[in-house]
């Protein structure tokens, strides 16, 4: 009688585990794109020194990707990378090069999932392509969900600064979700 109540007992404490690590899931993602957001839009002005992709934070957060600083980069991707780090999420370096991570979010891999446009939340990451050749050439994080076909962004590198943007949708090339698993 013993051996199956403690049975019982395992299986049911092994069920409730089991549901609170699901809905505390879908929760948690939410909480670190939050997170993430909020801390982006506080560096908003943040910028480079002159046109020249360097600066002390710029050049720290591609450190922290552990990259090799000079040379200076393109950093939206630095810029979005530090978002989900401040967030607690370490995502993959690949992450400075708005075309690879591309296709990371398109197979789902390194943290990143594709989904639909008309699906985007705040914290979901926006990928553009500003030049021919690429899959992307830049991102931005989604601040809102879109509305009346514009989504409000906050964005690194844009006019060699961070800056809350209103961009319309029909310019996103991809939207990914970060998993976290990377």
């Amino acid at each position: 009688m013993l051996a199956r109540l403690t049975v019982a007992l395992a299986v049911l404490v092994a069920g409730l585990t089991i549901a609170s690590s699901t809905a505390g899931g879908a929760s948690s993602s939410a909480s670190v794109r939050a997170q993430a957001v909020s801390w982006a839009e506080k560096q908003n002005g943040l910028a480079e020194a002159g046109k020249s992709n360097c600066g002390p934070q710029i050049d720290r957060w591609e450190r922290e990707m552990g990259l090799r600083v000079p040379p200076c980069r393109v950093w939206c991707g630095a810029f979005v990378h530090q978002a989900f780090r401040r967030a607690g999420v370490q995502l993959s370096s690949r992450l400075i090069d708005p075309h690879r991570s591309y296709k990371d979010a398109a197979a789902g891999r390194n943290g990143l999932r594709a989904i639909p446009i008309d699906k985007i939340q705040r914290g979901d990451i926006v990928f553009y392509t500003f030049r021919e050749g690429v899959l992307a050439s830049h991102f931005g994080i989604a601040r809102a969900r879109p509305s009346g076909a514009k989504l409000n962004t906050v964005e690194g590198n844009t006019s060699n600064a961070v800056r809350l943007e209103r961009r319309g949708t029909k310019f996103i090339v991809l939207a990914a979700r970060v998993t976290g698993d990377a």
